[in-house]
């Protein structure tokens, strides 16, 4: 009879065992109630014999704590001054707590392919590899045991080679009765079941098959469980290879014109491509265009000048007339009754220049147009210069006022219309503007939801390409392996091979042009002779050993960015008997499935 698991247990977190290990607490209640006990119980103390027993068990209980804690903080201190030479890491690769399967990478995630099944009919699903689900009737329970009505969603992927294992970040070591191995996977699958978001679980009674499509034909194999809680693969029994005869492989559309990722198979979308023209090049120029257009109508409104005041003479300032034959100097007689004050700028001015009768006088524009003049005075040889500032009193400063005022009102009025028409162009370049920006919205829109259907479909085309991959295997290397399960979860044929022999080292890592340090955050490494992925761990110093005759890369992370030593660079650097790797970055665009798996030539 083959062993039966109960491995339908609902999962303890890490922090939930570790929350009840603290022996310090264990010891203040095993002496809380032992009190608690002798307070309510006086017969208790009169056994002296019973007193004594408690006082020497406590004692024990304290001295094997405290010993304990001084052992394991001297083991700490002892492991301190263990010396391993490699990179500088700089305190940067310091460990962070992580959950048992970790991810790498969320680009490389192998995607679930969502089912429904109704609860009370059962049925069989198919899987593009050709993997088969069987399940009976009734199968499936909530948390309260009670059987589901309706449907129930089923979650499933599947895990064939190297890049399928890494992306998964399921470790792969696996530890029997102290004996640490590492496991060959023939096909590794997980699977997942809920309703309406809440998990649903197999009935005791009850079993789901899965028929496992494998890419080896071998009977070496046996089949595991991963257990969460206790971090480590459980045996369940000997895994046995069908056969399969003839070749089903089916063909897709997904060419290698799509092989790069999804943001170049969207580029390859003539509709996307032209609406987001539109947004960004069509559009956003008939808005620059309204803007020129706009701004050109409102620079030709013409200006209004603002009329110039006349000021009456400042008290104290020196002050002159033009006295002269206006026949002589017809130019003068703008000037007629114009009183002109000296500016206190003029360093040159004197006061006998008003005794000189000049002989020539040129009044021309001021360095402030329309307030200050420039007076030009001639002598013989003798020119003086001063800039002036006309000025009227009496009568002529009245009548002056009296014009500005009118002709201050016509400037304000012409400065309203001004500023109304401006508003006006404005209002309508906003409006027009407005117009262009709403179609950027809409035409946004409608490529975000063009864009995620196109997402969608290459995810299923990418899947569906991964699914052909595997079935145009040859009909040599394919079989089937049966699974009996009673509970969801994570399972593998695999064959436990003993921990790697050869050749040790302590790696560096070097990238780019200018060969700059790279330190590992994960680092895997990948033996394509037994297509085994080894979980290189941080405590040991990333330290690989490795059989020269072999093939391996390398699959290093480091700040959400991935990096490959591919076979031949391995190749390279182990011939040169050096620890210094050379990996190439993947650039962002080709952070995916598809892409990881060429990389690492699988």
């Amino acid at each position: 009879m083959e062993p039966k698991f109960n491995i339908d247990r609902p999962k303890i977190s890490d922090e939930e065992i570790k929350k009840h290990q603290n022996f310090e607490q264990l010891v203040k209640q095993f002496k809380q109630q032992s009190l608690n006990k002798a307070k309510h119980d006086k017969s208790w103390w009169k056994s002296k014999k019973v007193r004594y027993s408690a006082v020497i068990a406590g004692i024990t209980v304290i001295c094997t704590i405290s010993y304990l804690a001084l052992f394991k903080n001297e083991t700490k201190q002892n492991t301190t001054h263990e010396t391993v030479i490699t990179q500088n890491n700089n305190n940067q690769n310091i460990p962070t707590k992580k959950s048992f399967i970790n991810e790498p990478s969320q680009n490389l995630k192998v995607n679930y392919t969502s089912y429904k099944i109704n609860n009370a009919k059962g049925g069989e699903l198919k899987h593009p590899s050709s993997s088969k689900i069987k399940v009976p009737v009734n199968t499936f329970v909530d948390k309260n045991g009670k059987d589901v009505i309706g449907d129930v969603t089923i979650e499933y992927r599947e895990f064939h080679d190297a890049a399928d294992i890494i992306a998964s970040g399921i470790p792969m070591n696996y530890d029997s009765a102290g004996t640490k191995y590492n496991l060959e996977s023939a096909g590794m699958f997980d699977i997942k079941g809920t309703q309406n978001g809440e998990p649903v679980f197999i009935k005791k009674d009850k079993k789901v098959e899965i028929e496992l499509a494998s890419a080896n034909s071998e009977n070496k194999f046996n089949q595991y469980y991963l257990d969460t809680v206790t971090k480590n693969w459980q045996y369940i029994k000997k895994d046995h290879a069908n056969s399969i005869s003839g070749n089903n492989h089916e063909t897709n559309d997904f060419d290698n014109n799509d092989k790069d990722n999804s943001d170049n198979y969207i580029k390859r979308s003539t509709k996307l491509q032209l609406i987001k023209d539109q947004i960004e090049v069509v559009i956003p120029k008939k808005i620059d265009s309204v803007k020129t257009v706009y701004t050109k109508k409102i620079d030709a409104i013409p200006k209004v000048k603002e009329p110039t005041k006349i000021n009456k003479p400042t008290p104290g300032r020196p002050t002159f007339y033009l006295e002269g034959s206006y026949n002589e100097f017809p130019e003068l007689a703008a000037f007629n009754n114009v009183i002109f004050e000296v500016g206190p700028e003029n360093k040159n001015y004197r006061p006998d220049m008003h005794e000189i009768t000049w002989s020539d006088v040129k009044v021309s524009e001021g360095p402030v147009k329309g307030k200050n003049y420039l007076l030009t005075l001639t002598y013989r040889k003798q020119v003086e210069k001063l800039i002036v500032y006309p000025t009227l009193s009496g009568a002529d400063l009245e009548k002056a006022e009296k014009k500005y005022q009118q002709k201050y009102k016509d400037y304000e009025s012409l400065v309203e219309k001004k500023q109304a028409e401006e508003t006006r162009l404005m209002a309508e370049m906003e409006a027009k503007q407005k117009t262009y920006l709403a179609e950027i919205k809409s035409k946004q829109e409608e490529f975000d939801k063009q864009r995620a259907k196109f997402i969608t479909e290459f995810k299923q085309k990418e899947q569906s390409q991964l699914a052909s991959n595997f079935n145009a295997m040859s009909a040599q290397t394919k079989a089937t392996r049966l699974f009996t399960i009673s509970s969801f979860g994570v399972y593998n044929s695999d064959c436990p091979h003993a921990e790697p022999t050869g050749k040790t080292i302590s790696p560096m890592f070097v990238s780019g042009e200018k060969g700059n340090a790279i330190n590992p955050d994960i680092l895997y490494m990948v033996n394509h002779n037994t297509k085994m992925v080894y979980n290189i761990a941080f405590k040991d110093g990333f330290k690989i050993t490795y059989e020269p005759s072999n093939n391996y890369s390398l699959c290093v992370f480091r700040n959400n960015k991935l990096f490959i030593c591919n076979k031949d660079q391995f190749k390279a650097t182990a011939n040169k008997d050096s620890n210094k790797f050379t990996i190439t970055e993947l650039p962002d665009n080709a952070d995916n499935l598809v892409d990881f798996k060429k990389a690492l030539e699988i």
